[in-house]
């Protein structure tokens, strides 16, 4: 009997001690990784070779990156997890580039302060053909990048943008400060700041004010849907608290826009938290998916949508926006891209790759359809 006593609490001893070493091992882990994710997102010196433009990870003596609308949000873990995703997503993009040969006689001028802030970030580029140009100035194409709210500035649509102005157009590139540097509210304000100073500038570039187009791709979609609906809305414009930008926007090019970020699915555990810690007491709570502000807009311009078979980020939501042009009468095209050669196109094909075959039919259909918008 004593011995049995004796073996039960020796077994409880052994699990006790077995479910220490577990909790230890696990603890371990916890802190090995989170020691990781503080050193892969310790922000860098703008300066610096390193420094990657991934919102949060840059840091500056002479620059405040971080605005106080976006407080708590550098601590998300989904935050902090994406920030090094980018980091890796920056790599590749870099990579792609060097593997791509842009076109040739392109005039490009480079770095054109929108806003006096210093901000790198609150910068645009222009591109346009060299040579003789006509004297109303070629049809504008205005360009805001993608990247997740989080990631990229201008630079990483250069080749896209340098393709679309070897076509015959003046195209503006633009940069937005990033989360979680910010919210997406004041992303949606830099962009209209962007806007509004080209507006006001066009006539220093061979640019044609009464035409212009207006496209962005993933988040930049997004962001350039909630530009053209703002351009006619006092009453938004009063709840982002963006000034009016005066564009004569005739078309739109939306290429795998992911313009539902309240309920998007699956998708919306990040893209929610994008919009401030306590997104749900703000303004803009009620105006997060485009279904929530395309009402207040009465003559949207006429918008081409591009998606692929193999976009699984936005395929959907590009579907369920152009559905939403159609159902509500304004003038709208789908490009929904199949197989190339086997092979399913990836997200934002068209823009990271516009060299290729598939990218050439999109560009020139996309183009097509904003010089028939020009005759109406």
């Amino acid at each position: 009997m004593a011995n049995s006593v004796k073996n039960v609490e020796s077994k409880k001893h052994t699990g006790a001690k077995t479910m220490g070493i577990v909790f230890g091992i696990i603890l371990a882990i916890i802190i090995a990784a989170t020691a990781v994710v503080f050193i892969l997102t310790k922000p860098v010196d703008d300066k610096s070779d390193k420094a990657v433009y991934v919102g949060g990870l840059l840091s500056s003596q002479s620059i405040e990156y971080k605005d106080a609308s976006s407080k708590g949000l550098e601590s998300n873990p989904i935050i902090k997890i994406m920030q090094i995703v980018w980091k890796g997503v920056d790599k590749d993009d870099k990579k792609n580039h060097a593997e791509q040969t842009p076109p040739s006689k392109i005039t490009k001028v480079k770095d054109i302060k929108y806003l006096d802030t210093g901000n790198p970030y609150h910068m645009l580029d222009v591109f346009y053909p060299e040579g003789e140009l006509p004297s109303e100035g070629l049809p504008v194409i205005i360009d805001i990048h993608g990247g997740g709210w989080m990631y990229a500035t201008k630079d990483l649509n250069e080749y896209y943008c340098m393709e679309l102005a070897s076509k015959g157009y003046t195209v503006f590139s633009i940069s937005y400060r990033l989360v979680p540097d910010v919210t997406v509210n004041e992303q949606i304000q830099d962009c209209a700041s962007a806007l509004k100073w080209i507006s006001e500038n066009m006539k220093s570039y061979p640019a044609n004010p009464s035409s212009v187009m207006l496209t962005g791709d993933s988040a930049g979609g997004q962001l350039a849907l909630y530009e053209a609906v703002l351009n006619q809305s006092p009453e938004l414009r009063e709840i982002f608290n963006t000034e009016a930008t005066n564009l004569n926007i005739k078309a739109l090019l939306l290429t795998s826009p992911v313009a539902y970020m309240k309920n998007g699915g699956m998708y919306s555990v990040y893209t929610k938290p994008l919009w401030g810690k306590d997104y749900k007491q703000k303004a803009t709570y009620n105006y997060m998916d485009l279904s929530e502000i395309i009402e207040y807009a009465d003559n949207m311009p006429p918008a081409i949508f591009v998606t692929s078979s193999g976009d699984n980020l936005a395929h959907d939501q590009t579907v369920t926006a152009y559905n939403l042009f159609q159902e509500r009468g304004i003038e709208s095209q789908l490009i929904d891209y199949g197989e190339y050669k086997g092979e399913k196109l990836k997200h934002v094909f068209s823009v990271l790759d516009p060299f290729s075959e598939p990218s050439q039919e999109v560009i020139t259909e996309a183009l097509d359809f904003y010089q028939k918008a020009l005759l109406k």
